[in-house]
């Protein structure tokens, strides 16, 4: 069953669901999770590397034109490679590849960002760290879904936010900025939950791709 079939099977009930989750279930959200806390540490490899090297930093422009084309790439070869056994390895390797790609195309923001404020990077790696570890423990640890549902309306809080961020672009107004960064990071939080539960329901269809 392709992908498509099992998007067009889901639906918005699916998030009151709250049926515990089998050991199947269990183990491909360990999976999901663990990929993305390794490729999260690639990205972060990644991004030192360019801390560190004196010739990466010399060649910034060209080096972030690189890193989006092997992301780009990765991606696509990710998305048009169809899940199985025999692909899994190719597919996991161009997987590392896009967050080692991303992780040196963000170098020099970061870079900057440490001269400007850095205390800023540690405080976001942290978060997103404890982000995905806590749903992997929560795979392993717990039978029951009931704590993963999805905040109504998240699509229009984006685009609530898309629009002020838009407007203080002219107001400049540091209260705006502030409520932009933490309902910003309330907002995708919940995504996180959101996704969980569709990997959930796709794993209950038969879906057991963890890459894309």
């Amino acid at each position: 069953m392709s992908r498509y079939s099992h998007s067009q099977r889901m639906n918005l009930g699916t998030v009151f669901n709250f049926r515990d989750l089998d050991k199947n279930v269990q183990v491909h959200l360990k999976n999901v999770y663990s990929t993305l806390s390794v490729g999260m540490i690639i990205s972060c490899v990644g991004a030192y590397l360019f801390q560190i090297n004196s010739f990466l930093q010399s060649i910034t422009t060209s080096l972030v034109v690189l890193s989006f084309i092997l992301s780009l790439g990765s991606s696509l070869f990710i998305y048009f490679t169809q899940h199985s056994r025999e692909t899994l390895h190719s597919r996991l390797g161009a997987f590392f590849l896009f967050c080692f790609s991303t992780g040196i195309g963000f170098g020099p923001l970061l870079q900057a960002l440490s001269v400007i404020s850095p205390d800023t990077i540690p405080t976001a790696l942290l978060g997103t760290a404890l982000i995905f570890v806590s749903f992997t423990l929560t795979a392993l640890f717990t039978r029951k879904r009931y704590y993963i549902y999805l905040g109504a309306g998240l699509m229009s809080a984006i685009s609530l936010l898309t629009t002020f961020s838009f407007m203080n672009l002219f107001i400049r107004s540091p209260a705006i900025y502030n409520a932009e960064l933490y309902i910003g990071l309330a907002i995708f939080c919940a995504f996180v939950i959101f996704d969980t539960q569709l990997i959930v329901e796709k794993r209950r269809n038969g879906d057991t791709d963890f890459v894309w």
